[in-house]
């Protein structure tokens, strides 16, 4: 059983990451941020992902109370603006974390994606006992690569991410990296 979490899941120097809540579900931010093909095109999306804001307030509506596998919303600390989104993935039966972010192409350049990627990593590693974290950024998206590489993940692997028969009218194939950072990797860096 995941206790209940509290809104905001985890703090850095420059930002907030918490819990979407059934409040967003009036806000456009989602929808800015997963219809946008220059943020979507890295997860096969090449003109955004179909999806209404009927469909995202009914997704915030269903929300579980907990950080892992949920919506998660990235704001500027300061001020509270949102971002970006991000993800932490419960660990899986070989004790391996997905972690994912995506943010506003506004925000590009500013060190965000590795800051949100160091409060994931560390996320996981202090409230799960998962042995290691994954990620597979597109091989276009060179920012992502180098955020995996700042907290000591690790390239491993490559492979390409098919969509089903019935999706790919719209969406395209994603090429991608693999890269793991372990717990023992994560724990010397500290």
């Amino acid at each position: 059983m995941i206790a209940h979490v509290p809104t905001v899941v985890f703090r850095t120097p420059r930002l907030s990451v918490r819990r979407a809540t059934p409040s967003d579900a009036d806000v456009a931010f989602f929808h800015q941020i997963w219809t946008n093909p220059d943020v979507m095109k890295f997860v096969g999306f090449p003109q955004g992902l179909r999806i209404t804001p009927d469909e995202i307030r009914t997704r915030i509506n269903k929300e579980k109370s907990t950080a892992f596998d949920t919506l998660l919303i990235v704001e500027l600390k300061n001020s509270g603006v949102p971002i970006g989104e991000c993800k932490l993935g419960l660990p899986d039966a070989d004790g391996v974390a997905e972690t994912d972010v995506k943010l506003m192409p506004c925000y590009w350049g500013n060190g965000y994606g590795t800051e949100i990627k160091r409060g994931l990593v560390w996320y996981l590693f202090t409230h799960t006992e998962c042995r290691a974290v994954r990620a597979t950024p597109n091989k276009d998206n060179i920012a992502s690569q180098k955020a995996q590489e700042a907290v000591g993940g690790r390239r491993v692997g490559e492979s390409v991410y098919l969509f089903p028969e019935a999706m790919r009218d719209f969406t395209c194939p994603v090429p991608h990296y693999i890269y793991v950072l372990y717990r023992e990797d994560w724990e010397r860096q500290r």
